[in-house]
């Protein structure tokens, strides 16, 4: 009978181990399959740290596939039900990082993060080390502390390079280019990218290259290099990503009203003003309303443009604010109406 446990509690774990790379390439279908075959076989587990590990998991699983609520009562579930210990105490604290960070509670996500940190070093497979890493640099990206997020994700690039991880490379290297991107510094954030699309795993639902190419189309937008930028956006509309094609059809939309091309953009403003509304995405209702005043309608420019960003102000989208006050003082300046040009790259600049 003692064989007989030991022998279910080895293939169990090892069971744990395959769901959890799949978890991590982000391989969705393969985890549940793997997820159906592990609770199958829980009933026979007897050992708390195996049975502790794959609620853990579970919570990770159920936040990879946007359910944050189940994915927190799992966590909590888990720590109420065992006395967490060693890698368990580890994977609890960040994966209750992740949590925060998904809620976008970013300070909250690095104090759980740095909590679980000490634990890499003595109790951890070493494959993890880039994963955390990877998410502290993207939590410290997102908070703009690029310094931290740089110092970090290239932990995260030297142990991926090490242990061959190449989706985890990948998602590094966009990262990093990001990073590059934010400090201006546009030659190396486009050689990040182009060798982050060197990196991918085509079984992962991750998509890699459709966050590359949308990113590499914003490097170009922002230097004014439209039709590169173009068939990048375009490249990265293919993958019909829910959040990521309303974002890339605004910039193409941009793209096309800037080149002078007025039917096509009117076909692409057409497409994201209806799917905008569609979806109740009042931020895009607003960016895609603010894009039609500023090259079709232009009597009610000042006023759109004024009220949308009252609209950013109010829900806190403080990349928004800035970037349509920064161009609607560049429009005050250029007519020469020098308050109003102050008080929006005041306001630009907050």
């Amino acid at each position: 009978m003692y064989q007989t446990d030991m022998k279910s509690a080895e293939i169990f774990n090892k069971l744990l181990d395959k769901l959890y790379v799949n978890i991590k390439t982000e391989q969705i279908s393969a985890a549940e399959s793997i997820r159906n075959e592990i609770t199958a076989r829980e009933a026979a587990i007897r050992d708390e740290k195996l049975l502790a590990k794959s609620m853990l998991y579970d919570a990770r699983l159920e936040m990879l596939k946007g359910d944050l609520d189940k994915g927190e009562k799992l966590l909590e579930g888990a720590a109420d039900a065992f006395a967490l210990t060693g890698e368990n105490l580890y994977y609890y604290h960040f994966f209750k990082g992740l949590l925060l960070y998904r809620q976008t509670k970013l300070q909250d996500a690095i104090v759980e993060f740095e909590r679980a940190e000490p634990f890499l070093s003595v109790q951890i497979d070493h494959r993890e080390v880039s994963d955390f890493y990877y998410k502290l640099a993207i939590t410290y990206y997102y908070m703009k502390m690029t310094a931290f997020s740089v110092l970090n994700a290239n932990k995260a690039i030297e142990s991926a390079l090490r242990y061959d991880q190449k989706l985890q490379l990948g998602k590094c290297l966009l990262l990093q280019g990001l990073n590059h991107m934010h400090m201006t510094d546009f030659r190396k954030a486009e050689e990040l990218f182009q060798e982050a699309l060197k990196h991918d795993v085509s079984e992962s639902e991750l998509q890699l290259p459709m966050y590359i190419h949308h990113n590499i189309g914003v490097l170009y937008f922002k230097q004014d290099q439209l039709e590169k930028a173009m068939g990048h956006f375009e490249k990265s509309m293919h993958y019909k990503h829910p959040e990521y094609y309303l974002e890339s059809l605004y910039y193409v939309t941009e793209c096309c009203f800037r080149l002078g091309l007025k039917n096509r953009a009117m076909e692409h403003f057409t497409e994201g003003f209806a799917l905008s509304k569609k979806r109740d995405e009042d931020a895009y209702k607003w960016m895609f309303a603010m894009l039609h005043k500023q090259y079709v309608d232009k009597d009610n420019f000042e006023v759109v443009w004024r009220e949308g960003i009252e609209y950013f102000q109010s829900i806190e989208d403080e990349n928004n604010v800035r970037h349509f006050s920064e161009r609607l003082a560049k429009y005050y300046t250029k007519n020469h109406d020098f308050e109003k040009a102050s008080r929006y790259y005041l306001l630009a600049l907050k």
